[in-house]
C-alpha cells in the first residue's frame, strides 16, 4: 500500500517553526559573512595570502578572507586550513563571530607581524607555486607571526 506524503506543518509534512527559525538565522549569518568580505572592512576585499581581489572564500581556520586559487592551497598545507565559501556554504554564529573579531588587518598583525618587505616579498597571485610556498613559509614554518603564541591564545 502506497501511503500519500502528510501536508502541512509538523512531523512529517512542511517546515515546522524550529526549522524556519533556523534557516532564517543562518541567512542572517551568511548575510553578515558576505557584508565582512564586501563593503564593511575594507581589508577583506582582497585576498590576505596573495592580495588578489574579489575574495570568495573564508579561512576559518585564521579567520581571513581570501581567492579561489589560495583556498586550494590552504586546503592542501599540513595540517590542512578549513576553508568555506562565501557564498555556498551556511555559517553558524561563533563561526561569524570568529570572522568579525578577526578579518585580514588582524590576520597580518598576527602572521606577518614580523615581515619585512624589504627582505621577503609577498608572491604574485599568478604564480601558483610561488604563493603555496610563501603559505608554507606563513603558516608551517611560522617564519613571520608576532610573539605568535602568546597572541594567538589571548585571541
Amino acid at each position: 500500500m502506497v501511503m500519500a506524503a502528510k501536508k502541512g506543518p509538523g512531523p512529517g509534512g512542511g517546515v515546522s517553526g524550529g526549522k524556519a527559525e533556523a534557516e532564517a538565522a543562518s541567512e542572517v549569518w551568511c548575510r553578515r559573512v558576505r557584508e565582512l568580505g564586501g563593503c564593511s572592512q575594507a581589508g577583506n576585499r582582497h585576498c590576505f595570502e596573495c592580495a588578489q581581489r574579489g575574495v570568495t572564500y573564508v579561512d576559518i581556520t585564521v579567520g581571513s578572507f581570501v581567492c579561489t586559487t589560495c583556498s586550494g592551497l590552504l586546503r592542501g598545507l599540513n595540517p590542512p586550513h578549513r576553508v568555506k565559501s562565501i557564498s555556498m556554504t551556511t555559517f553558524t554564529e561563533p563561526e561569524v563571530v570568529f570572522l568579525q573579531s578577526r578579518g585580514n588587518e588582524v590576520c597580518r598583525k598576527i602572521w606577518l607581524g614580523l615581515f619585512d618587505a624589504r627582505t621577503s616579498l609577498i608572491p604574485d597571485s599568478r604564480d601558483p607555486q610561488k604563493v603555496k610556498e610563501f603559505l608554507q613559509e606563513k603558516y608551517e614554518k611560522k617564519r613571520w607571526p608576532d610573539t605568535f603564541p602568546r597572541r594567538l591564545c589571548q585571541l
